[in-house]
């Protein structure tokens, strides 16, 4: 390759001019031929080899592509098993709920169960009384009792005991059913230890009410042994006595009054005031005792003369007094009121702080 890339490059004009040099003898033209001929030969390799190369680049391009599109459907294949994963892992915490629920398998096989029990102690007592029945029709056929009436209450006994025969078939096909629920249970309880417990907490459970009644919350049937209120509960209940009512509180006792006396400016807002919405305190017979019996200048009597009687001089009023207190309403023993042209002598401070201290 050295030697090759050292060599010079020949010109057209040079390649024509040495062709025509070595085509003028027959031993030249011969190698020209015999050239072209190699030439050819080596181009048509050259050929041949793409052509090889292309087709297995073919093959191996339409191998690829149906590798990618088997893949493809492996994809997808491989995400449906996903999705029905998924849903049957919803369907398992449908079943078993995360949340403390009950589990509706074991519920349901209970609950057969109970029903089992149930139909097998009523066929019990219905046998043991159509026995006591035939019992009572012989000992009635023996006291002289009328024989056909005796073979009828036989014959209905019988068809007692026939139609009791029900209860092994029910219990037996009872019995298929609850045992095929406690293999899916036991196929559910492997699968959520499959998956773990802990990984179904977290799926949202739609509860499906299939029931559209208003009162379906009420239809809840009788409760299973040793779940629910026993009859025993309901008893003692109503046997028990009632419970002591709680001790009304006492009231508090009133504080006791100061010995300070109010204000005019307190007697003002007190009248002035709205009243409370409580009920106001009434003053004792005492107080009203104090305020007629107090030092305040008592009414003139009437003159037996139709003449008005004279004005006795109003007592004057102290400098802290404010507007007169209302007088309320006399005692039955109260002395007669004054004539209808004499103005009331008002009342002194004394017989205010009286009556409100």
């Amino acid at each position: 390759m050295v030697g090759l890339e050292q060599l010079p490059q020949l010109s057209e004009e040079e390649f024509d001019q040495i062709e025509e040099a070595i085509a003028r003898t027959n031993k030249g033209r011969a190698f020209l031929r015999r050239f072209h001929r190699r030439a050819h030969g080596a181009a048509a390799e050259e050929v041949r080899k793409m052509l090889v190369e292309f087709r297995s680049s073919w093959h191996q391009q339409s191998e690829v592509v149906e590798a990618a599109k088997h893949v493809e459907v492996l994809r997808r294949e491989l995400m449906e098993m996903a999705a029905s994963i998924e849903q049957a892992r919803r369907e398992v915490a449908a079943l078993r709920p995360p949340d403390g629920g009950g589990d509706k398998i074991t519920s349901a096989t209970n609950e057969l169960d109970a029903i089992v029990i149930s139909t097998e102690r009523a066929s019990f007592e219905i046998l043991n009384a159509a026995e006591r029945l035939m019992d009572l029709s012989g000992k009635l056929k023996a006291e002289g009792a009328d024989p056909g009436l005796c073979s009828e209450i036989e014959g209905e006994v019988t068809n007692i005991f026939t139609a009791c025969s029900f209860q092994d078939l029910t219990g037996q096909r009872t019995s298929k059913v609850v045992n095929a629920l406690r293999y899916i249970e036991q196929r559910v309880n492997a699968m959520i230890n499959i998956w773990g417990i802990e990984k179904l907490a977290g799926i949202q459970v739609a509860q499906e009410n299939t029931d559209t009644r208003p009162d379906a919350h009420l239809l809840n049937g009788p409760q299973l042994d040793g779940l629910g209120v026993s009859q025993a509960d309901v008893d003692s209940m109503f046997d028990s006595p009632a419970p002591a009512p709680p001790p009304v509180p006492e009231p508090a006792p009133a504080a006791p009054a100061t010995g300070a006396k109010a204000s005019q400016a307190d007697i003002d807002s007190l009248f002035d005031s709205p009243a409370p919405a409580a009920a106001p305190v009434q003053a004792s017979q005492a107080d009203i005792d104090s305020l007629f019996d107090s030092p305040a200048p008592a009414p003139a009597a009437p003159a037996p003369a139709p003449a008005p009687a004279p004005a006795k001089k109003p007592v004057p009023k102290p400098p802290s007094a404010a507007k007169p207190v209302p007088k309320p309403a006399a005692k039955p023993a109260a002395p007669p009121p004054p004539a209808a042209d004499e103005p009331p002598a008002p009342l002194d401070q004394a017989a205010i702080d009286a009556l409100f201290g």
